[in-house]
């Protein structure tokens, strides 16, 4: 019996010691966060006012003129995440099931480094170094060096805020996102933009409705014979991959760029690549469509991957299951694709035409172009307060259940 009490008071507690561990990874993370680079004079991209380029380093960074170390945030985590997730869909059932988290985490973090790397290395030519702080390699060095430490630290903080903490990754996202409205928003008065303010309430309608409502495709098992057997049903929600495409396209949108701008840097005569460098930014209609295109094939590529309806079919089969109304098989592997295709398709329309919007007004001069994706970050801030609050519900309840004495 003492056991059994000693058991339901831990567990009430469950909730606020995962709260109060993520409150002291977003404490850390703020604290580095002001901890300048060595020797960096400024950020050229900022200098250069390309604002809605900021949008995607306040993203993954949150640091809006990247000159400390955690100027690379959380990119080399969530590029590392999704390149471990798509190598795993590629893998059978059975073959997934021998991976264990421990294997996955540390199959992460080996290309996290890999990442945070390279990241960093293309991001040290973005600055400009101060001529009397040492020989400019020596400078660009240390600054890699330290980026490189800010990366890893964070997704050292992610993986533990996973474990210990409520939301993963997404705190940080939200604080990121919620730093920069702030600052956006004290600069501009957005009541100033009505077609800003409409395209903001179809972003947060839209992205309600996809993120809380789900499709429900009936289910005939054949282990299961009681009243409750109509009840069975597959269920996918209407955004498959939720606002994933959006923050993973930010995050690979940042790789072409500054590999463009590495290469015309080595090479300042070549016409095509100085091109490529002026215009891949959101602020030019090539880097807007790049960065549209992305959230579509990744909106679409994540579904497919994730969800795997090829794979649920042939589970349903091999249980003697079926989707009511239609063969085993093939024919139910085409239905769920479909399903899962056309819903897939129509959030990342979604997503994406809710950013093309503000970015037309933004090339033509309507809007500011720090305010261009506003409706993105309204987009992100819903759906990460959705998701969290259904994880903190579940450890609520969590708390709230007792053990039978």
């Amino acid at each position: 019996m003492k056991g059994t009490l000693w058991v339901n008071a831990r567990k009430m507690h469950e909730l606020r010691n995962r709260t109060l561990f993520t409150v002291l990874v977003l404490a850390i993370y703020m604290l580095c966060r002001n901890v300048p680079l060595f020797g960096v004079a400024s950020d050229d991209v900022a200098a250069g006012g390309a604002d809605s380029l900021r949008f995607l380093t306040t993203l993954v960074s949150g640091d809006r003129y990247r000159m400390t170390v955690m100027a690379l945030g959380i990119a080399p985590y969530i590029n590392a995440s999704l390149v471990v997730q798509i190598i795993t869909a590629f893998r059978s059932a059975s073959s997934r099931a021998r991976v264990s988290k421990i294997r996955s985490d540390r199959q992460m973090i080996v290309v996290a480094v890999v990442f945070s790397i390279v990241m960093a290395i293309l991001q040290s030519f973005e600055l400009t170094y101060q001529a009397d702080a040492a020989p400019s390699w020596a400078v660009r060095l240390v600054v890699i060096v330290e980026m490189f430490a800010g990366a890893m630290l964070i997704t050292f903080l992610c993986l533990q805020n996973e474990k210990h903490g409520v939301g993963a990754s997404m705190p940080v996202i939200l604080l990121n996102i919620l730093t920069s409205l702030v600052h956006s928003l004290d600069v501009y008065h957005f009541v100033s933009y009505p077609a800003l303010a409409a395209v903001c309430l179809v972003a947060v309608a839209g992205t309600l409705l996809m993120e809380n409502s789900t499709i429900r495709i009936p289910l005939q098992r054949v282990s299961i014979h009681n009243v409750h057997a109509d009840q069975n049903y597959l269920a996918y929600k209407r955004a498959p991959m939720g606002i994933m495409p959006v923050m993973f396209a930010a995050s690979a949108f940042l790789l072409p760029y500054y590999l463009v701008r590495m290469l015309s840097y080595y090479f300042p005569d070549s016409a095509s690549l100085s091109y490529l460098s002026d215009n891949m930014a959101l602020t030019r209609p090539l880097g807007a469509v790049v960065y549209l295109a992305l959230i579509l094939v990744l909106a679409v590529l994540f579904s497919l991957l994730m969800l795997n309806p090829k794979e649920t079919a042939h589970q349903l089969q091999r249980n003697g299951d079926s989707v009511i109304g239609m063969y085993a098989g093939k024919p139910t592997a085409r239905y769920l694709t479909g399903i899962v295709l056309r819903w897939s398709l129509a959030s990342g329309v979604l997503q994406a035409a809710c950013m093309a919007i503000p970015l037309a007004l933004s090339l033509n001069g309507a809007i500011p172009s720090a305010l261009a994706l506003v409706p993105a970050s309204v987009m992100i801030l819903v759906s990460i307060v959705c998701s969290l609050a259904r994880e903190i519900s579940t450890y609520y309840r969590y708390d709230s259940y007792r053990f039978f004495i």
